[in-house]
C-alpha cells in the first residue's frame, strides 16, 4: 500500500508548476538545518520567488477559466 500511496503523491506533485515544486522542496529541505525563523523567512522569499513566475500566471489564468493549466517552469 505504501508503494502505491507514493506513487498517487507522486503523480499528483507532478501535475504542479515545476518550479512551485522546486521551491517547496528546497525549503522543505533546507528548513531541516535552519532555526524556525530562518525557514520561515526563506519560506518567504521561496513564495515571492514563485508569485512572480509566468506559470503562477498561468495557473491563476487555468483557475478563473475553469481549465488545466500548462505549466512551462518559467
Amino acid at each position: 500500500e505504501l508503494v502505491a500511496a507514493a506513487d498517487a503523491f507522486a503523480r499528483r506533485v507532478a501535475t504542479r508548476g515545476p518550479l512551485a515544486v522546486k521551491f517547496a522542496i528546497e525549503a522543505v529541505l533546507a528548513g531541516g538545518t535552519q532555526s524556525i525563523r530562518a525557514g520561515l523567512d526563506r519560506e518567504s522569499d521561496q513564495f515571492a520567488k514563485c508569485f512572480a513566475t509566468e506559470d503562477m500566471k498561468e495557473g491563476t489564468r487555468a483557475f478563473l477559466e475553469k481549465r488545466k493549466p500548462q505549466f512551462k517552469g518559467s
